[in-house]
């Protein structure tokens, strides 16, 4: 490992190594990252000695990238079991196929909730106008198995894909801009698609995109990806996730068992670029 990633470990010892004596063996910790450093994930930085390993074997990492949201951090909230699941959307043009393992990924969350506490939005049903009259401040975890798009000159056109709902020409997004204006109170908002995280980062506010945007708009913790995620893998991590939650892990937590049960396994995704894109991002 430490041949192969020369950079993973010249960054730990740079960002972490400095530090290291004051975090203990799987303690908590938070990330607050600027610029560039906004688009790393902390957990695959490497960690030397005897058995190099990923850094996220050792904590739960977590980011809180907005100043402004790290002062308005939620106080502890009893949360409810209700869910509210977006996916396996009919694909609006060539350029957003639809999912392959999008159906069994959501059957996957579903069995993890009681029927009476699901409220689910599939195919045709699954559109932007949908979420936006769901009350979605009524859900303790929203999840969405779509496309993401992230734009760079206008981080709040940044797009969750879903089927179209009427003839006009951007009737299948879920803007940024319109999810910020919808209040919530989820403990978790889960955007299983690429790019979530957004693509532009700005000084204070960390990345600006689909993650922020759900922060901005009340959720107390939000996962979006760095990059491009795979299906295959995506449906296996978020399975375990919600499995996670279901024993009462925190949501930090629970992510990373899942990111766990991906590196230790003997397939393709022990990979970082597997299970390394979905990043945990915190209002605290």
């Amino acid at each position: 490992m430490e041949r192969q990633d020369a950079d993973g470990l010249a960054l730990y010892r740079m960002l972490v190594a400095p530090a290291a004596s004051l975090i203990p063996s799987d303690g908590n910790v938070v990330v607050l990252s600027d610029s560039e450093l906004s688009r790393l994930n902390f957990e695959t930085l490497i960690v030397p000695g005897s058995r190099p390993h990923y850094w996220i074997e050792d904590v739960t990492l977590v980011s809180a990238p907005s100043q402004h949201l790290l002062a308005a951090s939620h106080s502890a909230e009893t949360f409810s079991r209700k869910l509210l699941l977006f996916g396996d959307a009919i694909s609006p043009n060539p350029d957003y196929p639809e999912l392959p393992m999008a159906a069994a990924e959501m059957k996957q969350i579903e069995q993890h909730f009681a029927v009476r506490d699901q409220t689910i939005y599939a195919r045709e049903k699954a559109t932007a106008p949908a979420y936006l009259d769901a009350n979605p401040r009524q859900f303790a975890y929203i999840h969405f198995v779509a496309h993401g798009v992230a734009s760079r000159t206008d981080p709040l056109d940044s797009a969750i894909i879903l089927s179209r709902a009427s003839a006009a020409e951007d009737s299948f997004k879920l803007h940024a801009r319109e999810i910020i204006q919808h209040p919530l109170h989820a403990r978790l908002v889960t955007i299983a698609a690429c790019y979530g995280s957004g693509s532009r980062s700005y000084a204070g506010e960390g990345p600006i995109g689909l993650a922020w945007a759900f922060l901005r708009a009340g959720a107390h913790n939000v996962i979006g990806a760095l990059w491009e995620a795979s299906d295959e893998s995506t449906a296996q991590l978020m399975g375990d996730l919600y499995e996670g939650l279901e024993r009462g892990m925190s949501p930090g937590a629970a992510l990373r068992s899942a990111k766990l049960n991906l590196l230790h396994s003997h397939r393709e995704f022990r990979k970082p670029f597997y299970w390394a894109a979905f990043q945990m991002y915190s209002g605290l």
